[in-house]
């Protein structure tokens, strides 16, 4: 006697699958402004856990201990660069609004550093004092209105800053819990990849989890230790706004860059205002600054497993137009890994050939 196979109650299966889609959007929709952050801090903490379990395991041997000493260290690397280039906008954005607020045809500037141009600097300065003085009237009306727009775009960046500087503390938190927890976190994450795919989803996240420790070491580590280096020349030559200038270095450092950018214009600065000392220590600093990344990159990360420059830079200038200034962590980190599990999927067709 044949069994009969049990219908299958359609209704039943619609109304299951579209419960279980409204409790995932509303889960997604409850943490949506927390995801960014948890996603920057899941990164980091899988970058830095070979770090951290040799802290907790060779060196002072007590978890607690090496947590706190995680977290200062993300916190000196992450938090403290974004609130110093917070400071630097504030004070730029207020300087600029006294100096627009005062702003006449008596007070346009004069331009004196024209004169330290060598050869056309000083007929451009008496140009400039020309213009002043015979159209004054005609160039402050064109000036002010660019110049108030551009002390707006200031202060609007002042907020884009803010809200990096929250994300950055959701960030902390978030990685403070993966730290505590991380061997569950993971095991979860393992098995649910298996409950999907059996075996090779568990793959996938191993694989994923080496692709993303691959890049925060040839990356994001050697753009930090770029930009400090810079940053500390910066510091040493006495440039103005160096926080913010090191902060720029380090997206250029991310972008793959280098620090170059920067640094050449402080030189030429320093060069026309007189001190050729400190220009000529400064210009020496760029060239060991902007070599680091040959030294560094390979005693970081295996030439065999680097990840291709241009899949990285469409990362991060992607990455940065979808989310902002956290998308220079995700973008290129979510790019390699996304290749890595393609390529490795397409190459299993080798092995079974």
């Amino acid at each position: 006697m044949i069994a009969s196979r049990p219908q299958r109650d359609v209704p039943q299966i619609l109304f299951s699958v579209l419960l279980i889609l409204t409790m995932l959007c509303c889960c997604v929709w409850i943490v949506k402004p927390f995801i960014l952050s948890v996603i920057w801090a899941g990164l980091i903490t899988i970058a830095t856990w070979p770090l951290f379990t040799l802290l907790q395991r060779k060196i002072v041997r007590r978890r607690g201990v090496a947590i706190l000493l995680m977290m200062l260290f993300l916190s000196a690397i992450f938090l403290l660069p974004v609130i110093l280039s917070a400071t630097a906008f504030t004070v730029m954005a207020q300087d600029a609004l006294h100096w627009l607020m005062q702003l006449d045809m008596a007070h346009l500037p004069t331009c004196e550093f024209l004169n330290r141009i060598p050869k056309i600097g000083p007929h451009l300065h008496d140009k400039w004092l020309g213009l002043i003085h015979s159209d004054s009237a005609v160039l402050f009306g064109t000036l002010k209105p660019w110049l108030m727009k551009c002390a707006t775009l200031l202060i609007n960046e002042l907020t884009h800053i803010g809200s990096l500087l929250v994300n950055g503390v959701l960030m902390l938190v978030s990685c403070l819990v993966f730290y505590l927890h991380g061997e569950r976190i993971a095991r979860g994450f393992r098995h649910f990849a298996r409950r999907i795919a059996q075996g090779r989803g568990e793959t996938a996240v191993v694989l994923a989890g080496k692709t993303i420790q691959v890049v925060a070491m040839g990356i994001v580590l050697t753009a930090v230790i770029q930009s400090a280096f810079a940053g500390i020349g910066l510091l040493i030559c006495q440039i103005p706004a160096a926080a913010l200038l090191t902060g720029m270095i380090f997206v250029l450092c991310l972008m793959q860059l280098g620090p170059v950018i920067v640094m050449l214009p402080a030189v030429a600065w320093l060069f026309w205002s007189g001190m050729h000392g400190m220009a000529s220590l400064l210009l020496a600093w760029t060239v060991v600054a902007g070599a680091l990344d040959n030294f560094i990159k390979p005693l970081l990360i295996n030439r065999s497993a680097d990840t291709s420059v241009l899949l990285i830079m469409i990362g991060v200038i992607g990455g940065m137009l979808a989310w902002g200034m956290i998308g220079l962590f995700i973008g290129p980190v979510l790019l390699a890994v996304s290749w890595r599990l393609l390529s490795t999927w397409v190459s299993e067709v080798d092995f079974r050939a």
